[in-house]
C-alpha cells in the first residue's frame, strides 16, 4: 500500500513461496520482490503509470524474472527508452538491499528516490563506503571533460545529486587525484599516479 499522492516507488513481498537470499554471513533476505513505481493523478487518484519488477532467485542470485508496466493514457516507446533504465530494479535489490540493511533499515519500508525509475544510487553505498582511487579519477577526467555544469551532466548520468558529484571533486583534489585551484575557481589537471599525495 502506498503512503504517499502522486508518484511513489518501494520494495514489495511479491506472492508465492519465498527463498532466503544469502548476502553475507548470518545476512538473509527474502526473495521474490516487487520493485514497485506508481505514478497516480493526486487529486483523483487514477493510475497514470504503474511499473513492476519482480526479482526472484537464480542459482542463488538476484534476477529479474518479470516486468509487468502498465498505462492507461497509453505507453510511449520513446519516453520509456530515455526515462526507463531497465536494470534499475535489480540494481535497487542486489546492492540497495545490502545497504539498508547495513544501516538497520527495513527495506520493505523505504521509500526508493522518486526521480527516474528510480534515483537510487545514494542511497545504495553502504555506509561510509569508501571511493576508489581509479572511481575518483574517473569522476575527474569527466568534470575536466565537461567544464562547467560538470555537475548536472554526471549527475544525471550516475544518478545521484549534484551536491554528490561535487564532493566527488573534492576529494579527488584531497587524495591528490586532481590538483588544487584557488577557492571558487574551475579546472586543475591530473595528477600521474607516482606523484599524488593526500592531504
Amino acid at each position: 500500500m502506498h503512503d504517499r499522492p502522486g508518484m511513489t516507488s518501494r520494495i514489495l513481498p511479491a506472492p508465492g513461496r519465498k527463498r532466503a537470499w544469502h548476502i553475507a554471513p548470518g545476512v538473509t533476505f527474502p526473495l521474490p520482490v516487487i520493485v514497485d513505481h506508481l505514478n497516480t493523478d493526486p487529486s483523483t487518484g487514477a493510475v497514470i503509470r504503474h511499473i513492476q519488477a519482480t526479482i526472484g532467485l537464480v542459482d542463488g542470485e538476484p534476477a529479474l524474472i518479470r516486468m509487468d508496466a502498465r498505462d492507461p493514457g497509453g505507453m510511449d516507446p520513446y519516453r520509456m527508452q530515455r526515462e526507463f533504465r531497465w536494470a534499475s530494479p535489480l540494481e535497487v535489490v542486489r546492492t540497495g538491499v545490502p545497504a539498508l540493511l547495513a544501516r538497520g533499515i527495513d527495506p520493505f519500508t523505504f521509500d526508493l528516490p522518486l526521480t527516474g525509475f528510480p534515483e537510487a544510487a545514494e542511497f545504495m553505498q553502504p555506509p561510509n563506503a569508501q571511493l576508489s582511487p581509479d572511481f575518483l579519477e574517473s569522476i575527474a577526467r569527466e568534470y575536466l571533460a565537461i567544464g562547467r555544469g560538470y555537475a548536472r551532466a554526471i549527475a544525471a548520468e550516475r544518478h545521484v545529486s549534484e551536491r554528490t558529484v561535487v564532493s566527488w571533486v573534492e576529494k579527488a583534489r584531497r587524495q591528490g587525484i586532481l590538483t588544487r585551484v584557488p577557492s571558487g575557481s574551475y579546472g586543475g589537471q591530473i595528477v600521474p599516479r607516482s606523484r599524488r599525495r593526500p592531504d
